[in-house]
């Protein structure tokens, strides 16, 4: 008898539109902290972390990660629904990053 594998693709909803070149790249993080998809992220070099409150917003992170990961892929461009992003730091916004992600060439919509 053969097995029938069956994938199902969902659109989740964070992409914002076409407009904008959808580019990723892959990062070194520290280990200990596990992440979900849609993070804010500051890259230094090759090497990210969740945003901070006072910290420069430059990428997403583009899948769950968990505490035992040394990489990370993130996107570096794109159009994303704000609605699904986040911030990790208390008393943050992802609103309070919108125009540094927009120097990035990250654009957020609520529209999708």
């Amino acid at each position: 008898m053969a097995i029938k594998e069956t994938l199902k693709f969902t659109h989740e909803q964070m992409y914002g539109g076409p407009e904008k070149e959808i580019l990723m790249a892959n990062v070194t993080i520290t280990p200990g902290t596990g992440m979900a998809k849609g993070t804010l992220m500051t890259i230094t070099g090759k090497t990210a972390a969740a945003t901070t409150k006072d910290g420069n917003a430059n990428a997403v992170l583009a899948y769950d990660i968990d505490e035992k990961a040394t990489t990370a892929t993130v996107y570096v461009s794109g159009r994303f629904n704000r609605n699904q992003l986040h911030v990790t730091a208390d008393g943050d916004t992802v609103a309070a990053h919108e125009e540094q992600l927009r120097d990035y060439g990250i654009y957020l919509t609520s529209n999708v």
